[in-house]
C-alpha cells in the first residue's frame, strides 16, 4: 500500500463514515488502506496464534476419540494429526507473516472448513454406539472461528455456511443417528451459526468505529502540533523579512556557546546596517522602505552557508549574522560576500543621499566561547566595527582585510 493514498484521509472523510449507516462493514478506498495498514500486522498475528493454540488442543481431542470412537481411532490419529493439524499449522506460518487481507481470512477460513470436514468424516467412517453424541464437537468449529477469531464477516459466512452445508450432509448418515435427532443437530448449528454470525457482525462494527474514533484523534493531534509548529516557527521569524528575529538568536547563540566550549571554535559576528534608510523611507514612503528591507534580508540570506549560519533581524534596518566556526578572515570574506551582492542589485534610492543605489556598511567580529560568557562582547564588537565602517566611508567592511594607509 503506498503513503500517498493514506496521506489525503482527513477528520471531514472520517466524520462521514461515522456518520453513515452502521450496517456497512467496508471504508472508503483510501481509508480501509489504512484500516489494514495499522491492524493488519497485529490481526495477522492473532489469527495465527489463536489458531495454532485451537490446532494444539485438537490433539486433546485423540483422547475423546479413543472412547467414543475406538473403531477409528488410527483413523483419527491421521485426521487430526496428519491432515488438519498439518496444513493448519502451514497455514498459520503463512498468515503469521501477514500476507494480503484475502489470503489471510481465506487460508483461516479454509482451515476451519477443512477441520469440519475431517471431523464430519471420522464420524462418518465409525460405527461405535457412542457416535450419535460425537457431533456436538461441531459446535465448537462454528464459535471458534465467529467468536474467538472474529473472521471478517464475508469470510465469516462463507465458513459457516460451509460448515452448515457439510454438517446437512453428514450428520444424518452417521450410524444408528435418528432422523429427528439429526434434524434436531442441524437445527442447533445453523441457531449457533446464526447467533454466532450476529455476535460476529457487531464485533467488527464495533472493531471498526473504535479505530476510525482512535484515528480521528491522531489525526486531530497531528494537525495541532502541525499548527503548533507554524506558530512556534512564526514566534521566532521577523514576519517581514523572514529572517530569524531576537528570540531566534537568543535560542542560537545559547545553544551555540553551551556546545561551544571545549570545541575552541571561533564565531563570527557580521553588524549590517542599511545606509540613508531614513532618507530611503522619507522620499519614498514606509511601504518601498519594507521592500527594501525584504530584499536586503534576500541577499543576506543567499549568502550564508545552508544550515551552519543565521541571519536575524536586529531592528529598523539593522541585521545580525551568525557564524559559528569562523575565524576573522572568513567572516570579513562573506561580510564583503553580502555587501557585494547588495550593491549590485541596485535598489534605487533618494538623490539627496550619497550615491544612487542602495548600500550597507558591515562590522565584522570574532569571539571564542571560551574566553566569553556569552555572545554579547561580540556582538557589541561587531556594532562598534559596524559604526567604524559607517564614519570611515559607508558601503565597507569594517575591518578591512588590508589596513588603510
Amino acid at each position: 500500500m503506498t503513503n500517498g493514498a493514506t496521506n489525503q484521509i482527513s477528520t471531514a472523510a472520517i466524520d462521514q463514515v461515522l456518520s453513515a449507516p452502521h450496517w456497512s462493514l467496508r471504508f472508503p478506498p483510501a481509508l480501509e488502506a489504512r484500516f489494514e495498514r495499522d491492524t493488519g500486522a497485529a490481526r495477522s498475528r492473532y489469527l495465527a496464534t489463536s489458531g495454532a493454540i485451537a490446532l494444539s488442543m485438537n490433539v486433546l481431542f485423540l483422547v475423546a476419540d479413543y472412547f467414543v470412537l475406538p473403531d477409528v481411532f488410527k483413523l483419527a490419529i491421521l485426521v487430526r494429526l496428519g491432515i488438519v493439524d498439518l496444513l493448519g499449522f502451514t497455514a498459520c506460518a503463512v498468515v503469521w507473516r501477514n500476507p494480503r487481507p484475502w489470503l489471510r481470512e481465506a487460508l483461516d477460513a479454509g482451515t476451519i472448513v477443512l477441520a469440519a470436514a475431517g471431523f464430519l468424516g471420522l464420524y462418518l467412517a465409525s460405527h461405535s454406539p457412542l457416535v450419535v453424541h460425537a457431533h456436538y464437537a461441531v459446535v465448537l468449529v462454528l464459535i471458534f472461528p465467529n467468536i474467538i477469531q472474529r473472521l471478517r464477516f464475508p469470510y465469516a459466512v462463507a465458513c459457516s455456511a460451509a460448515v452448515i452445508v457439510l454438517c446437512a450432509a453428514a450428520v444424518p448418515r452417521i450410524h444408528g443417528m435418528p432422523a429427528a435427532a439429526a434434524f434436531f443437530a442441524i437445527l442447533t448449528l445453523a441457531t449457533a451459526a446464526i447467533l454466532s454470525l450476529h455476535a460476529n457482525w457487531r464485533f467488527e462494527q464495533d472493531e471498526r468505529r473504535r479505530y476510525l474514533e482512535h484515528l480521528r484523534e491522531i489525526l486531530i493531534g497531528e494537525q495541532l502540533a502541525g499548527i503548533n509548529r507554524e506558530l512556534s516557527a512564526a514566534s521566532v521569524l521577523d514576519p517581514l523579512t523572514g529572517l530569524g528575529n531576537r528570540r531566534r538568536l537568543d535560542q542560537f547563540v545559547d545553544a551555540l556557546w553551551l556546545a561551544g566550549r571545549g570545541r575552541h571554535g571561533p564565531v563570527g559576528f557580521l553588524m549590517i546596517d542599511i545606509d540613508f534608510f531614513k532618507s530611503f523611507n522619507d522620499e519614498f514612503g514606509h511601504q518601498a522602505g519594507d521592500e527594501c528591507l525584504k530584499a536586503v534580508a534576500a541577499l543576506i540570506q543567499q549568502q550564508l552557508r545552508p544550515g551552519r549560519d543565521l541571519g536575524v533581524r536586529y531592528g529598523g534596518e539593522e541585521f545580525l549574522v551568525v557564524l559559528p566556526d569562523t575565524d576573522l578572515t572568513e567572516a570579513i570574506g562573506i561580510a564583503e560576500g553580502i555587501r557585494a551582492s547588495i550593491e549590485s542589485r541596485a535598489i534605487a534610492r533618494p538623490l539627496a543621499a550619497t550615491g544612487d543605489v542602495v548600500t550597507v556598511s558591515i562590522g565584522a567580529a570574532v569571539v571564542r566561547p571560551d574566553d566569553t560568557e556569552t555572545s554579547a562582547p561580540g556582538i557589541a564588537a561587531a556594532d562598534a566595527a559596524m559604526y567604524a565602517a559607517k564614519q570611515h566611508q559607508r558601503n565597507c567592511v569594517w575591518p578591512p582585510l588590508t589596513k588603510p594607509a
